[in-house]
């Protein structure tokens, strides 16, 4: 029967309402991608939702058909809208079919694990496709054909709205002042006002529309016509409505402006622990003394190939913010792994717009570190080359420090770009103001005595241009050495010139910091000049002036942290940049290894301050014959192996213990073929375990009913199992009708005896046996196998998955719609509830 116009018109208003609340779904997770495929996504998903439940309710499809339909469009639509990526070859489409079944399992908690936003990254969309196809036809469907559940479809949809708010980021919106009122968080309050709108005015509809069908069919019941409400009457109900939405809207408003805003928010990846465990790798700061060796000191370690117009002035590698006392290393130490904001996450191609940005492009050629050489706050990176999807994979990067690591093994010939943010030129060190507060307690612990006598010393106060002038003595008074024992003749000291060699100690301890202010502050002390060549005394390189240079900072006030990386500009002689190695042309190599200072003002932002000390003015004989290490240091035979202790982290700067390679088969492939059996069957026990549970629920079911403790109720059980069998295959329903006028409406001669036997044993006066109802069942089973032999068999599948036996039960016919195969005689007529008797 075709549905009129005036009858459809409600259908559409009822949807367009789901819509709309999808749609503010759609906004809320709008942050977590701010991309237009997402865009492109969520229009597909709802156009496809809207199809299948217009459909589904037309033609009376049972819950079931929806179900495999709304499948077959997740598998069909999901890799071009969920998994663009995959669109680039017939192979890349395939393997996108895999990513989207895993990414339906797996997707959820990678969500939560990368850094936002995502984009269009791997399988990332599918999340938000699963929720916005099935939710949207779920919603439609309990809107279209539920009369008695409509009112499901509103908790259903804000739960979809919650989406965006759990999943996203913990940072909320600016506050802003609306009507004189602060709201904190406006773009999430719009978003709750938003859906509270929509939510009222669905259910309000739906109560309209109940409402006036209720009075239709009273005025076909009776014939007494009733009389339409004038339009003051409408208008006055609009308005009191209209009132007392305001009214809730603007206390709301009110309530949430007078608590205190934060920009922070729990969310679920403030409760996630970060991925990397950072303890498991050394500070490159510590192994700085390695890129010094024979070995290491002119190996290519990769090529810098920066943009035509634009270059990066450095490549870092690592940077540490943190001082225990003994390292400089990437986490506090005071708060462990579960820090936040020095956790290293995943993140997608693209962090966001690349507008006013400059590219660099990094080969690698024979650098093997975990710590990925990168050009400044990322915007985007793309990676090329054989191995380029396994990159893509173990790239981890912090945005605080702007650092990334590699947790695949870097080969020569991997290949990125890196689009980074272009940085505002930072005042100079001298102009940085002075800080409002001294160091903290915890800080001051960390600062040798030495180093605040030596600061008293210099007598220059304590602002921005006072830290220069100390770190332009600290490096002019330091002595440049690499090395404890004379190094090679072809070594980092043939590039150094007329070079004299002085011995040093490696390591940046408190000890060792505290050992070169002494040494400061004695040569100072001993002697009436004041010319900065004449009061050499402390030796060392990049690793323990940059923390010298750290901590003095610190001791005024300043925040600081150390970066190690490469120098790709020239030297520029100036207050505080004195004979910083550059990287010649390109190429990089183990001898272009730096190590620099950033400095924070009140102002924000970071000054870059070089502390490579001066190797032009060497130590004077007696200072020479005095600056012998005063910490005798243990060489170790060859072939001894260094233990560590016991308590050592290995952030500490301990180099690790190389084991031997262990030779065996290459069991790659067998790995790699496991873990895809393992995802096609995990993907196959997804999609099969809802008709396992159906068939389990059934089996049980029957079970139950011929097993019953009560020998009547094993009669009773098998008429209904007979019944349930007759309305599975798509026999109607015959609701309240007696047990033989339903197996006449069946035609079924099995029927009327199972109909008279049940009878006589629920009614009768004499209890029956249980071998009665033994015998009972087995013609149970008999027309339960005759009603199976006249289906074919696409209806026999369809029955034994079919709910519509479960639902006769809860009266929820009119959802899941009514297929009759019974004859029509004139008795029966179809309607829009299914078939109905009228005689």
């Amino acid at each position: 029967m075709s549905v009129s116009a005036p009858e459809r018109r409600p259908g559409v208003l009822t949807g367009v309402l789901v819509v709309a609340m999808m749609l503010v779904a759609v906004w809320a997770a709008w942050p977590i991608y701010r991309d237009s495929s997402y865009l492109l996504m969520s229009a597909g998903a709802l156009g496809a939702a809207v199809l299948i439940a217009a459909f589904g309710a037309a033609r009376s499809w049972s819950w079931f058909t929806v179900l495999l339909v709304t499948l077959g469009a997740y598998l069909v639509l999901g890799v071009p809208l969920a998994v663009p990526s995959a669109l680039a070859s017939v192979p890349a489409a395939l393997a996108g079919l895999l990513d989207l079944v895993t990414a339906s399992v797996f997707g959820w908690k990678e969500l939560v694990t990368i850094q936002l936003p995502v984009g269009s990254f791997q399988a990332l969309l599918v999340p938000a496709f699963s929720l916005f196809l099935f939710g949207t036809t779920a919603a439609l469907s309990l809107a279209w054909r539920s009369p008695r559940w409509h009112g499901l479809a509103v908790p259903l949809v804000c739960g979809i709205q919650l989406f965006g708010l759990v999943f996203g980021s913990s940072a909320v919106s600016a506050p802003t002042t609306i009507v004189g009122l602060t709201v904190p968080a406006p773009r999430e309050s719009a978003i709750g006002v938003a859906a509270l709108l929509l939510a009222f005015g669905y259910l309000a509809w739906r109560t309209h529309l109940a409402r006036s069908r209720a009075l239709d069919l009273a005025t076909r019941s009776s014939g007494v016509q009733r009389t339409p409400g004038g339009l003051g009457g409408r208008v006055r109900r609009l308005g009191f409505a209209l009132g007392v939405l305001a009214l809730a809207v603007g206390v709301t408003l009110a309530g949430v402006s007078a608590v205190p805003g934060t920009p922070q928010r729990d969310v679920l990846r403030s409760g996630i622990d970060p991925v990397v465990d950072l303890r498991d790798y050394v500070s490159p700061l510590s192994q700085y003394r390695s890129y010094f060796s024979t070995d290491t000191y002119d190996t290519e370690l990769f090529r810098v190939v920066p943009a035509a117009d634009t270059a990066v002035p450095r490549v870092r590698l690592a940077v540490l913010s943190h001082y225990d006392g003994e390292v400089f290393r990437m986490i506090d130490h005071r708060t462990g792994d579960s820090d936040q904001t020095t956790a290293f996450a995943r993140v997608p191609h693209t962090l966001g717009s690349t507008d006013g940005t400059l590219s660099t492009g990094f080969e690698i050629l024979g650098y093997r570190g975990v710590w990925m050489p990168g050009a400044g706050p990322l915007a985007s990176i793309r990676f090329a080359g054989a191995h380029a999807a396994a990159l893509g994979d173990g790239f981890f990067y912090n945005a605080g420090t702007a650092a990334g690591i590699q947790l695949n093994p870097l080969a020569e010939g991997d290949r990125y770009t890196m689009v980074s943010e272009r940085q505002a030129d930072a005042a100079g060190l001298a102009d940085l103001a002075r800080p409002a507060a001294g160091p903290t307690a915890a800080e001051e612990a960390l600062l040798p005595a030495s180093l605040g006598d030596w600061v008293t010393a210099q007598q220059v106060g304590n602002d921005g241009a006072a830290l220069a002038e100390l770190v332009n003595r600290l490096r002019e008074r330091g002595y440049l050495s690499h090395a404890l024992s004379v190094p090679p003749a072809e070594s980092w000291t043939a590039d150094l010139g007329d070079y004299t060699f002085s011995p040093s100690l490696s390591g940046h301890s408190l000890a060792r910091i505290d050992d070169l202010f002494t040494s400061l502050l004695e040569k100072q002390n001993s002697t009436d000049s004041t010319e900065n060549s004449q009061l050499v005394a402390a030796v060392g390189d990049d690793e323990q002036f940059a923390v010298a240079t750290a901590l003095l900072a610190r001791y005024l006030g300043f925040d600081s942290r150390v970066v190690v990386g490469f120098n790709l500009a020239a030297p520029v002689a100036s207050e505080v940049n004195l004979t910083a190695p550059a990287c010649p042309g390109e190429v990089c190599s183990g001898g272009n290894l730096s190590a620099w200072v950033e400095v924070a003002g009140s102002e924000g932002g970071w000054v870059t301050v070089d502390a490579t000390p001066q190797h032009e003015n060497s130590l004077s004989p007696i200072d020479d014959a005095t600056r012998d290490p005063q910490y005798s240091t243990e060489v170790l035979p060859e072939g001894a192996t260094e233990q560590r202790a016991p308590d050592a982290n290995p952030t500490s700067g301990e180099d690790q213990q190389e084991e031997d390679p262990v030779s065996g088969p290459d069991l790659a492939w067998l790995f790699a073929a496991l873990k895809i059996a393992g995802i096609s069957l995990l993907a196959v026990l997804v999609v099969c375990t809802p008709l396992l549970v159906i068939l389990g629920a059934k089996l049980k079911r029957r079970l139950d009913r011929a097993r019953a403790e009560n020998v009547s109720a094993r009669f009773a059980g098998g008429w209904d199992e007979y019944v349930d069998t007759a309305v599975d295959l798509g026999f109607a329903d015959q609701g309240s009708m007696t047990r033989v006028e339903i197996a006449t409406r069946y035609e079924s001669a099995g029927g009327r005896v199972l109909a008279a036997l049940a009878d006589q044993a629920v009614f009768g006066p004499e209890p029956p046996q249980a071998s009665d109802s033994e015998a009972f069942w087995t013609l149970v089973a008999a027309e339960r196998a005759r009603f199976a032999a006249n289906a074919t068999r696409r209806e026999r599948l369809r029955a034994a998955l079919s709910l519509r036996s479960f639902s006769r039960l809860a009266d929820t016919r009119r959802f899941f719609g009514a297929r009759s195969r019974a004859r029509e005689d004139g008795r029966y007529q179809r309607d829009d509830s299914g078939w109905n008797h009228d005689g």
